[in-house]
């Protein structure tokens, strides 16, 4: 009996302890454990923090947000006096050291308030993914150590919100829009656990790109911002290296810097110059050194904005300052294999065996041979597309549907008054390919060509007038010129345009194409060039299939070319 009554002792003051630090007995805080604490600490500290609702998800349970600030004030006039670090935790609930590390954090900073920054505001969104917060179970991430139980990838509508900030086909997202303009944060990071090879950190760190980024502001985080982040942490005890993304199989080939484009959280935070992170712990690392490495991260963060406060705001300026005398802008990106620098890595022996499933030799790391050697990292973006900033935008009202996007990332709009004739530059879509499978719900298209025009046109009244001469501009480019990587027609808001409506009988059309071709010599020559191209691949084919028949001497030559030819003949109607 006496020894029952330990046991009970025991797990009752364990089930305790786990809930005060859950990461050391490797949980992770429920929905409902993580909201609770923020609500319990807005009570317990008044005077410094609050707890505030922003919005619906898909799930039905609104997105929140805890804020820290030492003077206890959190009107917009305060927002826009301090440098706000915008934490973003759960985008990926099965990625959770975040949700820990933030209440950790919030929970050191209150307890002292002392530690409270006095330049800085924190602002937490607790869990941003809540319907895959509540979708928890063990195993979805298989290569993962711990926690015992996680959330989903996917929200309750199965979309993965990290590629959602532009399409924004959920809830969640228009109450990140709300937080994300209120707030204007001037440092923003996500959390999250990485996938991949196996080496020696715990932590790595993605760092919104820098070819892409304001100018005055990468050349700031270059030289400032990122080695202190590095060296601070190192003298933690969680040295750094950048997101491992390898060039080939394994990092000894060397890494790639991540391209975040606008439909990824730092991607989007970019358009609006906000430095933006991504904290990207190793999955193989166990769930309570990848928490302690995200807390000393955003402790690290907190740290270099308080130091360097008035700096900050004074970036950000030029960099707004910047933006408005820019006139062409970069818009699709390639990784320039030709530049690279050298970092050091220390990884583990990537070596190959026998594997005893297939029988097939597969790839391991031997944790026996670690190792501290130098290898590429290739960091460097070029722009292949550059455009013109236009005066305006003009959304006819038939496509209003993408009017309450615009608007929830607070984009002026007008709506003309009367109906007017003017010149203006119109896009001929003249190729795009599309994924053959659905991708966030979507049929994404790429491989965008256009050819810009001018053309008198009738603007209606009613019809939407967006200006350019404003701090949205590079979020209006990406998301309305149809070429970029993540338009709104890459993502299908202007399918219909896509799609041919009239058809006509080529018998009838026979006579009346002699007169269409004689009246437009530059038509005429680029139809006989495309005759004369089929010509030659007629020849080509056809030569190619009798010398295959030749070998086929048991058919009949005559009979199969004759077919082949009709074939061809079929098909080249359609090349």
């Amino acid at each position: 009996m006496k020894y029952l009554f330990s046991l009970l002792v025991f797990f009752s003051l364990a089930h305790v302890f786990c809930q005060d630090e859950p990461y050391l007995s490797n949980q992770t805080y429920t929905y409902d454990e993580a909201i609770q604490e923020y609500k319990l600490m807005a009570k317990k500290y008044p005077k410094f923090c609050t707890y505030q609702e922003y919005g619906m998800s898909d799930y039905g349970l609104p997105v929140s947000l805890f804020l820290i600030n030492k003077t206890g004030k959190f009107t917009q006039k305060e927002l826009d006096l301090k440098p706000v670090f915008l934490i973003n935790n759960a985008i990926h609930p099965g990625e959770p050291e975040g949700v820990d590390a933030s209440i950790k954090l919030c929970k050191d900073l209150l307890a002292d308030s002392k530690l409270i920054p006095e330049n800085v505001i924190i602002a937490i969104i607790p869990i941003y993914n809540i319907g895959g917060a509540h979708n928890r179970n063990c195993c979805s991430r298989a290569n993962q150590n711990g926690p015992l139980e996680y959330g989903f990838r996917g929200n309750s509508k199965n979309l993965d919100l990290n590629r959602d900030f532009i399409k924004s086909d959920s809830k969640n997202t228009f109450a990140f829009y709300k937080i994300f303009h209120t707030l204007k944060p001037a440092v923003f990071i996500d959390t999250h656990t990485s996938n991949g090879a196996d080496y020696q950190y715990v932590m790595t760190l993605i760092t919104s790109q820098l070819n892409k980024m304001n100018p005055v502001l990468a050349e700031f985080v270059d030289t400032s911002m990122n080695p202190y982040l590095y060296s601070e942490m190192e003298m933690k005890g969680f040295p750094m290296i950048p997101y491992v993304t390898t060039m080939k199989e394994i990092p000894d080939d060397g890494l790639v810097d991540f391209l975040e484009t606008p439909r990824y959280s730092t991607g989007y935070t970019n358009l609006f110059n906000t430095i933006g992170f991504v904290a990207e712990t190793h999955m193989l690392k166990p769930f309570d050194q990848r928490m302690l490495a995200t807390y000393d991260l955003l402790y690290t963060i907190v740290e270099f904005m308080e130091k360097n406060h008035t700096a900050l705001k004074e970036i950000r300026k030029k960099a707004d300052e910047n933006l408005a005398q820019t006139k062409k802008f970069p818009l699709n990106w390639e990784l320039d294999t030709t530049q690279f620098d050298s970092i050091p890595f220390m990884g583990f022996e990537a070596e190959y065996k026998m594997s005893d499933v297939t029988g097939q030799t597969r790839l391991f790391y031997n944790r026996d041979r670690p190792f501290t050697k130098q290898i590429r990292y290739y960091n460097t973006y070029t722009a292949h597309d550059y455009v013109e900033r236009p005066a305006y935008y003009i959304i006819p009202q038939a496509w209003d549907v993408l009017i309450p996007k615009l608007q929830a990332n607070q984009v002026e709009i007008f709506r003309l008054n009367e109906t007017i004739l003017i010149d203006v530059e119109v896009y001929d879509i003249i190729h795009f390919e599309t994924t053959n499978g659905p991708y966030e719900g979507h049929y994404l298209h790429h491989s965008i060509e256009v050819d810009k025009n001018s053309k008198k046109t009738d603007l209606r009244k009613g019809d939407y007038v967006i200006p350019t001469n404003n701090s949205k501009v590079r979020f209006l480019i990406e998301t309305l010129e149809p070429h970029a990587v993540d338009s709104y027609l890459a993502w299908n808001y202007f399918d219909a345009v896509l799609q041919q409506k009239e058809w006509f009988s080529a018998y009838v059309f026979e006579d009346e194409a002699p007169l269409v071709l004689e009246s437009k010599p530059a038509l005429k020559i680029a139809f006989e060039e495309k005759k004369r191209q089929i010509r030659i691949l007629q020849t080509v084919l056809l030569r190619n299939f009798i010398l295959f028949i030749k070998d086929q001497i048991t058919m009949n030559l005559h009979t199969i070319s004759i077919r082949f030819i009709v074939l061809c003949n079929r098909l080249l109607l359609n090349y």
